[in-house]
């Protein structure tokens, strides 16, 4: 009987992909987007990243901290307010998350206004063909729009995500387990007129309903509203609760349990990603084991036909990456490393 695999070929994109294009890495985005705060918003962050970095100076780059530890400062921050204090002072919850809101809103400003320079990058059109000679399935770590544009254009919908309840048997599809720069509640973007809206997921609460802009637009609005998108932000305590995000992570762990090769384009496997790390060990794991199903009578674990180990590529310039994802797959996969940048492994497979 023929193996059955939901996509032959999977890669999994991290930021070191979209550098490429012109994105930062993460480590370089609090450095960079400071610039483009308000002085309003300037003062209030810089008082409270003083407080957990007394060196902090913005006018010194090495004093910046990590985003996700700043983003998780302020979660634990948020957290224990009313713990850690008897009385407000002239720093209280709302102006913390003022400025959380302000900084991941102009890091999604930022990254609109990148996506024109970005997506002219020539190597990204050959990638975008091969995926769908492929029928590639990709896991996408990044925020930014690069792969979805290409792939899909104003035709996006909930299949292109895999947010149906089940994954569509043919065509790419982008999982996006960290959000994306289009997604939006429904309820938040009702001013926006339905010609200009699709819808990507529907939940058993209306609340949780997710569309998407038919073509990609700024946050802000022409009318000074500000539409928030459906971000995972960069913390070491991310929050997954929402039904899309569990979905998500569901379909992600299944398209990584049958590939016949995984590819990693620029994912680092970060130390504090424990949510990947998880989701990426069921998938290995369940190549050998089998898709769970469910339980039989007796209590042992029900599953499909395992597919047998997959071959892992990782493309990165770091070893240290390398080193990481190596710890995660299965101990009898050879992995292969390439030590460059996506575009210069694209080059090498001509």
């Amino acid at each position: 009987m023929a193996i059955q695999r939901l996509r032959s070929t999977v890669y999994v994109v991290g930021a070191g992909f979209s550098k490429g294009c012109g994105y930062p890495l993460t480590k370089e985005l609090l450095p960079n987007v400071w610039s483009r705060l308000g002085k309003g918003d300037k003062n209030a962050l810089g008082k409270i990243v003083r407080f957990h970095h007394p060196q902090f100076d913005p006018e010194r780059p090495g004093s910046f901290p990590g985003i996700e530890e700043l983003l998780t400062e302020i979660a634990v921050n948020l957290d224990l307010f009313e713990s850690s204090r008897w009385r407000q002072g002239a720093l209280g919850k709302d102006a913390l998350v003022g400025a959380h809101q302000a900084l991941l809103g102009e890091i999604a400003v930022w990254f609109h206004e990148l996506f024109d320079k970005a997506s002219a990058a020539p190597w990204l059109k050959s990638f975008v063909e091969r995926l769908r000679n492929e029928d590639a399935g990709i896991v996408s770590f990044n925020w930014d729009l690069l792969l979805d544009e290409a792939l899909f254009g104003s035709n996006v919908n909930g299949a292109s995500y895999g947010l149906q309840r089940d994954l569509p048997k043919r065509g790419p599809l982008i999982l996006k387990p960290h959000g994306s720069l289009n997604w939006y509640l429904a309820d938040d973007i009702q001013a926006v007129a339905a010609s200009r809206r699709r819808s990507l997921f529907e939940a058993d609460d209306p609340q949780e309903d997710v569309e998407a802009f038919v073509l990609p637009r700024t946050i802000r609005s022409k009318a000074e509203r500000t539409y928030t998108p459906l971000l995972v932000a960069p913390t070491y305590l991310k929050d997954f609760r929402r039904p899309i995000f569990r979905r998500l992570w569901r379909h992600s762990t299944d398209l990584l349990s049958t590939p016949e090769r995984i590819i990693f384009l620029g994912y680092s496997l970060p130390k504090d990603d424990l949510q990947a790390r998880f989701i990426l060990r069921c998938g290995f794991h369940n190549q050998l084991k089998g898709i769970l199903k469910g339980r039989r009578s007796s209590g042992a674990s029900l599953r499909g036909d395992p597919t047998g180990n997959a071959e892992v590529v990782v493309v990165d310039p770091d070893k240290e990456a390398a080193k990481r994802i190596r710890g995660v797959v299965n101990l009898d996969i050879k992995l292969k490393h390439f030590k460059g940048t996506v575009e210069e492994w694209l080059e090498s497979e001509q």
